[in-house]
């Protein structure tokens, strides 16, 4: 037996096209795909989109972006905003940011991404709907729909499909928990700073809050992530007419909660199924951001298929970030109007210093550091507790 045939698979087991099938194009499943393919695997995208050219809504994320997505994302930043102005029942704060957070538009992410796939050797089909998942000997097969039906195998999958995710449901995931963001294009004015960033919280329209994000000198997003689909709009649109601004076009989208007991990984005969982005909920709760924890997350995912470790190991530090979350998520979900107020003016220089030095990505190892700069933040936690609890 020579070397060549030493590495043939089994009688009875077909050696499969791809090593890897990410499924959706997303900025996670970019991401993923490009790490893949750096690593030497044969790896294939897969999206229902025609191209990567349409213009999505703009967000605004940490410094921590360049960090997780490995590669130079300037070209994606519109703007920057350096201080976080945060308004509750006529109590009003302000927090310098140490590093700026940055403005961007996701399209433009997405590209940049996609060429990233495309220098490390990724195939790249697009404008073809997955529509069924199999499982058989050695390997998966996914059946895509554009025109006609094509089968392609892979060892391993990754479903980047979003919180109605394909790939999930295959695999019984239960369905996403999701909340609405919407938000407006506006004209800031010429009296508007377009270096802050402000929040409201108003308890009465919504357990989240709303937001005016500059996305340059003269204009911003004005928005909110409400409870249900069915009165975002009417409640943007209210708040909107009370300060003043006008709608020049609208962005929304459906926003999934992360959920740490839902299963985010399967094995498949001799290979994986790994979820990320918005199909595995990584998504901070408190904010409702998922753009850098889901590219972080994707490069779990990448290290974990590249390596064979397991992928719960990999997330160790995101699901760190994202359990804090969740916890302080608990707590303002059972605040009144006056617990906002109270926790604006516990804004001491401590708890100031802390918040302006570390991003909202960077959280995690600083939950007992919160507590220690303002001791009070347990006794306006237990009071929430107490309230919301009768």
């Amino acid at each position: 037996m020579d070397s060549r045939s030493q590495s043939l698979p089994p009688k009875g087991i077909v050696k499969p096209d791809y090593d890897v099938i990410v499924v959706g194009a997303s900025c996670a499943g970019l991401a993923a795909a490009g790490s893949l393919g750096k690593q030497g695997l044969r790896t294939l995208v897969l999206d229902s989109r025609h191209d990567f050219g349409t213009p999505e809504r703009t967000w605004i994320v940490t410094r921590k972006l360049a960090d997780v997505a490995g590669c130079d994302v300037g070209r994606s930043v519109i703007h920057e905003t350096g201080v976080m102005e945060l308004f509750a029942n006529g109590t009003r704060r302000r927090v310098e940011l140490e590093r700026p957070d940055l403005v961007v538009e996701r399209g433009a992410l997405r590209r940049i991404l996609a060429r990233e796939v495309e220098r490390a050797g990724v195939e790249v089909r697009l404008g073809g709907r997955v529509h069924e998942v199999e499982v058989e000997a050695g390997a998966m097969a996914v059946r895509v729909r554009n025109g006609a039906s094509a089968r392609l195998t892979t060892r391993h999958l990754v479903g980047a499909d979003g919180s109605r995710s394909v790939v999930a449901e295959a695999f019984g995931a239960r369905p996403q928990r999701t909340v609405p963001i919407v938000q407006a294009r506006v004209a800031l004015g010429d009296r508007y700073d377009p270096n802050v960033t402000r929040i409201w919280f108003d308890r009465e329209r919504t357990r989240f809050f709303f937001w005016l994000i500059p996305e340059s000198t003269t204009t911003g997003v004005l928005g909110l992530i409400a409870e249900t689909p069915s009165n975002a709009r009417d409640l943007l649109e209210s708040f909107m007419d009370e300060h003043g601004y006008r709608a020049e076009e609208y962005q929304g989208a459906m926003i999934p909660l992360h959920q740490p007991r839902r299963p985010i990984e399967w094995r498949a005969g001799d290979g994986r199924v790994l979820l990320v982005g918005d199909a595995a909920a990584h998504v901070k709760v408190t904010t409702v951001g998922g753009v850098v924890s889901g590219i972080w997350g994707a490069q779990a995912a990448a290290r974990a298929l590249a390596t064979g470790t397991p992928y719960r190991r990999e997330l160790r530090a995101l699901h760190r970030e994202l359990y804090l979350h969740d916890a302080v998520r608990w707590f303002m979900d059972r605040f009144r109007g006056r617990h906002y107020d109270s926790l604006l003016k516990l804004l001491n220089r401590e708890l100031d210093l802390l918040l302006s030095t570390n991003d909202r990505d960077s959280m995690g190892s600083k939950g007992w550091s919160l507590l220690r700069a303002q001791p009070r933040l347990f006794l306006l936690g237990l009071d929430a507790f107490v309230r919301g609890t009768r």
